[in-house]
C-alpha cells in the first residue's frame, strides 16, 4: 500500500483528514495483490479545538464634543 496524496479540511467544529491509498508494487506501479485487511484508513476526523473569533468591547467616548472626532473600542481575537 502507498499513500499518494493527503489533505485536511477544517470546519467550524473540527474537520477531517483525507488521503489516497493505492496498491503498488515495489517499483511504484499499480498492483492488485494487496490485502484489503491491511489497507490503511483513507479518512479520519480531527479536532483542533474551537475556531478563533473576534471579541470586542463597547465604544468609548468621542474625542470631540462636535465635528469629526473618533471613538475606539477594544477588539481581540480569542481562541
Amino acid at each position: 500500500w502507498a499513500i499518494v496524496s493527503s489533505s485536511a479540511l477544517a470546519h467550524v467544529r473540527g474537520g477531517f483528514q483525507r488521503r489516497v491509498v493505492v496498491c503498488q508494487d515495489e517499483n511504484g506501479y499499480t498492483a492488485n495483490n494487496c490485502d484489503e485487511k491491511s489497507k490503511p484508513m483513507e479518512q479520519r476526523s480531527c479536532e483542533s479545538g474551537p475556531c478563533p473569533q473576534w471579541a470586542y468591547g463597547n465604544w468609548g467616548e468621542c474625542t470631540k464634543p462636535c465635528g469629526a472626532g473618533t471613538r475606539t473600542r477594544l477588539v481581540v481575537c480569542q481562541r
